[in-house]
């Protein structure tokens, strides 16, 4: 398989979708879900970037048949999906958004978090230098390099929630979402520090 060749610029693009998705499934958790003026803006241009990718993997070899097998091409074709049934919904006459956006965007910023953690690039390595922060490792690191990262924790408490509320006779309480919401906010806090 042709290598994906992505940049430390595309993981930067993820992480801005991340965000992006996250303040997504935020609005629309109130009574009325509805789509802000600043975040409406953003559809068109992140549905083209995914698309600019997805055109740039299938130029390099790599076919549609094959962004399933690649975690990257197939978070930014189910991304591109999404923003493209956004920017449907923002041009129609009667917007009505879908019934299950939050879930649909948490989830691909759960994915995406995961993606910026463990990337198909062989040369980038967001431990070292995560998206945005410019930082080497240095040598005051070393001491907590056999803890657990904390994302990496946030990450896994997530996952393992997810099994639970799957397995759970309660699976479709309102809590469990707000709950993952939660974790979601605190992944997103953390980054920020991390910055």
């Amino acid at each position: 398989m042709t290598n994906l060749n992505w940049q430390p610029s595309e993981y930067h693009w993820v992480e801005d979708v991340r965000q992006l998705l996250l303040e997504l499934a935020r609005s629309c958790l109130g009574d009325v879900p509805k789509l802000p003026m600043h975040l409406a803006q953003k559809v068109r241009p992140t549905a083209e970037k995914a698309t600019q990718l997805l055109d740039s993997a299938r130029d390099r070899g790599l076919a549609e048949s094959q962004w399933s097998q690649v975690q990257e091409l197939a978070w930014t074709a189910d991304v591109r999906t999404l923003f493209l049934e956004l920017a449907q919904v923002y041009l129609s006459d009667l917007p009505q958004l879908p019934d299950n956006l939050s879930a649909r965007s948490l989830s691909l910023s759960g994915r995406a978090q995961q993606l910026l953690e463990h990337p198909t690039a062989k040369d980038f390595h967001p431990q070292a230098a995560p998206p945005g922060s410019g930082k080497e490792p240095t040598g005051s690191d070393s001491a907590s390099e056999d803890l657990p990262q904390p994302g990496q924790l946030l990450s896994q408490l997530k996952q393992s929630l997810r099994q639970h509320r799957h397995h759970s006779s309660k699976g479709d309480a309102a809590e469990w979402q707000q709950l993952l919401n939660l974790l979601d906010l605190a992944e997103s806090l953390y980054q920020r520090l991390k910055e």
